[in-house]
């Protein structure tokens, strides 16, 4: 009777474990508290690995996603996925990263995602006629989820071939470069940049509550366009460097 039994565990047990490897998908997807707004159509393969031809968010389309689990993860109890993301994206938006589980909870590794200024900026419009080139790309060396976001991280954001577009002219600016880092949900940013018409340097820190600080200033430099520089009056004088500086702070 033992033996009977025996067997019939193992046999429960290989059937279990057999159903949950083969598990479609879209069955497994259908069933997972996905956050408002977010739709994944299209899903193929397991839970292991495969793909979802159409994912979006609210009305924006961010086209394909796919995914491989990494079996060697387990050694380090960590599951951890590979992703791809972007193909056929309406925004242009693209990239590729690690996501995991550890004790700690969830976290992000290795992530690189690119999207084009202009998408970016109809994002996030601004209350002036602006239009921006160029690209943005993200990179988070690494992210440990905790409420509110995250509680240690660091990562850096360029904007490569950036311009901006205004009624009065436009700017070119050189390699901008925005090191990012995280510690008990503190976001800090700093970055730079440095062209023949504007030189400019930035830093800011969003906390928990909402409060955030930042400082900026920036110079015109010999290419500056003529028509802004005459708008210059309106800011102040410059410092002895010929910079002009800015603080904000306040809550959002």
């Amino acid at each position: 009777m033992k033996r009977v039994t025996k067997y019939a565990l193992l046999c429960t047990g290989v059937f279990t474990a057999s159903a949950i490897y083969h598990l479609p998908a879209r069955v497994a997807i259908s069933y997972l508290p996905l956050p408002i707004g977010l739709s994944v159509d299209g899903a193929q393969g397991t839970l292991w690995q495969g793909s979802a031809q159409d994912v979006r968010f609210q009305r924006y389309q961010l086209g394909e996603l796919t995914w491989s689990f990494s079996w060697a993860s387990l050694l380090t109890f960590s599951p951890e996925y590979a992703l791809r993301f972007g193909r056929g994206s309406a925004l242009g938006v693209a990239g590729k990263g690690n996501v995991g589980m550890s004790f700690s909870g969830p976290y992000v590794d290795s992530l690189l995602a690119s999207i084009p200024a202009e998408t970016a900026l109809q994002l996030a419009p601004l209350p002036l006629p602006v239009s921006a080139g160029g690209q943005l790309e993200l990179a988070i060396n690494s992210l440990q989820y905790q409420a509110p976001w995250c509680s240690a991280g660091n990562g850096s954001l360029s904007w490569n071939a950036g311009y901006v577009e205004t009624p009065m002219g436009s700017l070119r600016f050189g390699p901008t470069i925005v090191d990012l880092a995280c510690s008990d949900s503190v976001l800090s940013a700093k970055g730079s940049q440095s062209s023949q018409q504007i030189s400019s340097e930035f830093s800011g820190q969003l906390s928990p509550n909402r409060q955030y600080q930042s400082t900026a200033w920036f110079k015109p430099e010999g290419e500056f366009p003529a028509t802004m520089r005459q708008q210059l009056g309106w800011l102040g004088n410059p410092d002895s460097q010929g910079r002009y500086s800015f603080n904000y702070q306040g809550r959002f």
